[in-house]
């Protein structure tokens, strides 16, 4: 499940990037013995996480001189993974990866995120008042490296509207949601305002309509905004104490005259397209509940195996297994910082929107030579 400043400059634009780089890519490999629960573990479903990733491999990411293995090297290892059992799975990693933590000496944050499902049409009614919005056609996106200046920002992405002949920034939320939307502008309509916000928290979700039918929608854009979490807003400013899903959605329930103000507070916007697939990660392949994590990929790159040591706070069990770095987060930067894949529905909700723990984050990096 990023956003970037609002600026005038490409000069400022430059200046604000240039500290992005990790510094917490120093390699300190442990023993499998070190991973708590690594012997207990079921490897089901993480071979087939593993070979989407593999497809989806960033070349630029796996230079002959990166840390976690060349781009040769990953090709190598997933032609291996593919014509190995799932039986000898666990020797695999074991032979060919070497544990590296992520931030040690960090106690970490790991979070949960799911897919809903919530009630729609494709056409609004008495019902179906709220526009999940497409990408607006006005929206402009300017990819920096292409420009003579900021060729030394290839990757950044400034996202904003003309105006006389100059790009400015893109509406904020508040802007947007003052203008009604056309059914042109909108993919579906939903029943209410809560639903959708966090459908954009979540970034993917499913939508049923009025004959049963489920349409899965997901990530097409954002307005450029910087995303601000309103948990946070709520604690600051003393209205709750204890901060999750599940107490932000019972503050709005008990506020609703304060409902679009809050929401107003984040003033980053997601646009929606339809999926032929369930939750489709930023890595562009399908979540998988359990095994997809989200993470930093200034820290990490996606597509890669991870070891992660934490807990369920719904349930306060164990939650050590193998997973993919597939997916991202407005709200997930930094070293050993993940938000963990929890799947569809009620159930799922229900964990991610208590997911909140420490731990521990390991990358297998393949061995020299390999």
């Amino acid at each position: 499940m990023k956003s970037l400043p609002r600026i005038p400059l490409l000069l400022t634009v430059a200046l604000i990037l240039s500290g992005c780089a990790s510094t917490h890519t120093q390699k300190q490999p442990v023993g499998y013995e070190q991973l708590r629960g690594w012997n207990e573990q079921s490897l089901n479903s993480v071979k087939s996480a593993l070979m989407n990733s593999c497809k989806k491999l960033n070349q630029t990411a796996f230079s002959d001189t990166s840390i976690w293995g060349s781009y040769t090297q990953w090709q190598s290892l997933c032609k291996e993974l593919e014509q190995t059992p799932e039986r000898q799975l666990k020797a695999f990693f074991e032979h060919n990866f070497t544990p590296v933590p992520i931030a040690p000496e960090s106690p970490g944050l790991f979070t949960g995120y799911y897919s809903p499902v919530i009630s729609g049409s494709r056409k609004p009614d008495a019902t179906h008042q709220v526009a999940l919005r497409k990408v607006p056609k006005d929206l402009v996106q300017a990819r920096l490296g292409e420009f003579e200046l900021t060729r030394d920002l290839s990757g950044k992405t400034l996202v904003g509207q003309v105006n006389r002949g100059y790009l400015k920034p893109y509406k904020d939320r508040k802007t947007i949601e003052q203008t009604p939307a056309s059914e042109e502008e909108a993919l579906l309509w939903l029943t209410n305002a809560e639903d959708k916000f966090f459908l954009q928290i979540q970034g993917s979700g499913n939508v049923q309509l009025e004959d049963g039918e489920i349409v899965h929608v997901g990530y097409a854009g954002n307005n450029g905004h910087h995303y601000v979490p309103i948990g946070r807003i709520l604690k600051e400013s003393g209205e709750l104490k204890d901060v999750s899903m599940q107490t932000i959605k019972q503050w709005l329930a008990e506020h609703p005259d304060k409902q679009q103000w809050l929401f107003n507070q984040n003033p980053r916007y997601i646009f929606f397209q339809q999926n032929k697939e369930g939750a489709i990660t930023a890595q562009g392949v399908p979540a998988v509940s359990g095994r997809t994590l989200a993470v930093d990929p200034k820290v990490v790159p996606l597509g890669l195996p991870v070891w992660l040591d934490t807990r369920l706070t719904a349930t306060d069990e164990p939650f050590q297994r193998l997973m993919v770095t597939q997916d991202t987060g407005s709200a997930i930067k930094g070293p050993a910082r993940g938000d963990i894949y929890l799947g569809i529905g009620k159930e799922a909700a229900m964990l991610a929107g208590k997911q909140k723990a420490p731990g521990k984050m390991y990358v297998l990096v393949p061995r020299a030579g390999k």
